[in-house]
């Protein structure tokens, strides 16, 4: 045991009983995330920034920033896969008659697709409300 007599009055009450508003960000953060049982990396990560942007004393607010952030990374993927399927349709449309046969394919899709979904009026209107509908449970 340490011999308290020479330490300050301050240091003796926070080398005895260790509280829990001493813990840092980090620790906080980890207990919370342990106390739940599915992932919460996210959420662990938006805590750890909000008190690093605490400390800083900016005045900001990581969840309503949030949901752009999220979207950004969404963009940033949507572009990464974008790149991959790119590259792969190159590399088919170098073999010869596959490139072709898959144009041939992708006219015979648009001729369905436009003649289900874009010549009669109503259809655009069934089109655009799925398209809405989507729109509204993807970006809210």
């Amino acid at each position: 045991m340490q011999d308290t007599k020479d330490m300050p009055e301050q240091a003796k009450g926070t080398s005895q009983s260790p509280d829990s508003t001493s813990a840092t960000p980090a620790q906080q953060a980890s207990q919370q995330a342990e106390g739940s049982s599915e992932g919460g990396e996210f959420q662990l990560l938006l805590n750890l920034v909000q008190g690093w942007v605490d400390r800083q004393g900016w005045n900001l607010s990581l969840k309503r920033l949030g949901q752009p952030i999220r979207n950004l990374f969404l963009l940033i993927a949507a572009l990464m896969v974008f790149q991959l399927v790119s590259g792969v349709a190159e590399a088919l449309n170098r073999i010869p008659l596959l490139g072709n046969t898959l144009m041939l394919v992708a006219l015979v899709q648009i001729t369905i697709f436009t003649r289900h979904n874009l010549l009669r009026q109503a259809d655009r209107q069934n089109l655009r409300k799925r398209i809405n509908t989507l729109l509204d449970d993807t970006f809210g």
